[in-house]
């Protein structure tokens, strides 16, 4: 094909979300993906959006998952129309539950702090909990319904994704492992096996493989490292109740009809995204404490994800300075609810023309990739 005017790395739910918005500004746009499913910790995922459960810190990181929540519900209509597919949508909330002393303090916390920001919030009676999660443990002291917290079957939205990409007219090239990225005249150019490609600009957006890519004297290495995470469905599950629970540490989410989705570990584990008798342990102990009415529920499949981690755990997005790409990765838990926010602010900087030059880069901007490139030129 010929050089396309955007090369993004990465056929995630980032990724796509980012082509999609490019191709839609009239771009000519490829997506590159190692793997032919084109996903990883996308599908991998529980679909949760809940800016304030994840980011209970008021600040920029809170201000976009809430701004990326609010843009959900047209982008799921859009999808839908765009490719065809159902996309499995919920606004009813999430349940917080107290079993302790120390829990029920979180739970003070928590509702301040949506007071302070105002999402709504709303304590719950013991009977009403019980009618809406049969089998909730009778131990539960207080449960916080937080309103404002979204699920979507980020399974559904990646395949709707992609199909909408292709028939906008993105390239979707998977299997391909890319080694090396270098500057090639005023853009890129993308090496593989079997594969080279130049374009006039690169997203970077290879999720926890991100930080590996460039190759030797190519692009400055960027401190993202992968954070397995396992889980595990239950089928059979017949609630009235098709929102979120959440205890400490773990949560429990609907996915369609009868399952139930229940994650997740957080462990430091390299790029080994399989499942542990350890981890798998952990989760069972969460069901039996909150939800012990579950105990002879079918447990159906179990899976591990790599999601994409950074030390101060913020995204990285924006240009790197001096090159013609735009970073878009360490999203960490919240990669599907940062989807449409990020693949917004990706297509702002490209139609602006904010890559390429010494001081694209904002250092004040709290998800700058310039705040770790000083240690990376340094490790390098």
């Amino acid at each position: 094909m010929s050089r396309p005017d955007v090369l993004v790395l990465g056929g995630g739910i980032i990724g796509l979300a980012c082509a999609r918005v490019l191709v839609r500004e009239g771009l000519s746009v490829e997506v590159v993906e190692r793997l032919s499913a084109g996903a990883e910790a996308s599908t991998a995922a529980a679909g949760m959006l809940a800016p304030l459960s994840e980011t209970p810190v008021p600040g920029p990181f809170l201000d976009a998952c809430r701004a990326s929540r609010d843009l959900w519900p047209s982008w799921v209509a859009g999808l839908q129309e765009e490719s065809g597919l159902a996309i499995d949508y919920d606004t009813g909330g999430a349940f917080h539950l107290a079993l302790g002393e120390e829990e029920e303090t979180g739970l003070d916390r928590l509702a301040l702090g949506a007071a302070e920001i105002g999402e709504p919030a709303v304590e719950v009676e013991p009977a009403v909990l019980a009618h809406r999660i049969p089998g909730v443990s009778p131990e539960v002291r207080r449960a916080l319904h937080l309103l404002g917290e979204h699920r979507v079957d980020n399974i559904q939205a990646c395949a709707a994704l992609a199909v909408a990409c292709r028939r906008l007219g993105v390239i979707l090239s998977y299997g391909v492992h890319i080694e090396e990225v270098r500057r090639q005249g005023d853009g890129v150019r993308v090496m593989g096996h079997g594969y080279t490609r130049d374009a006039g600009c690169l997203v970077l957006a290879a999720g926890a493989w991100s930080g590996g890519v460039g190759g030797r004297g190519g692009l400055p290495p960027l401190p993202v490292r992968p954070v397995r995470g396992q889980m595990m469905l239950l089928a059979g599950i017949d609630w009235p109740w098709k929102g979120t629970v959440r205890g400490t540490p773990f949560y429990a989410v609907r996915r369609g009809a009868t399952g139930l989705l229940v994650g997740a570990t957080v462990e430091e584990a390299g790029f080994s995204a399989h499942t542990t008798p350890a981890g798998i342990e952990s989760l069972l102990a969460f069901v039996r404490r909150y939800l012990p009415g579950l105990a002879g529920a079918r447990l159906e499949t179990l899976w591990a994800g790599l999601r994409p981690g950074t030390p101060d755990g913020l995204p990285i997005l924006g240009p790197l300075p001096e090159w013609p790409v735009v970073v878009a990765t360490g999203h960490y838990r919240n990669g599907i609810l940062l989807a449409p926010w990020t693949a917004e602010q990706v297509a702002l900087l490209i139609s602006a023309g904010a890559i390429g030059s010494a001081g694209a880069s904002n250092e004040d901007d709290p998800f700058s990739p310039s705040r770790f490139l000083a240690e990376a030129t340094v490790r390098r």
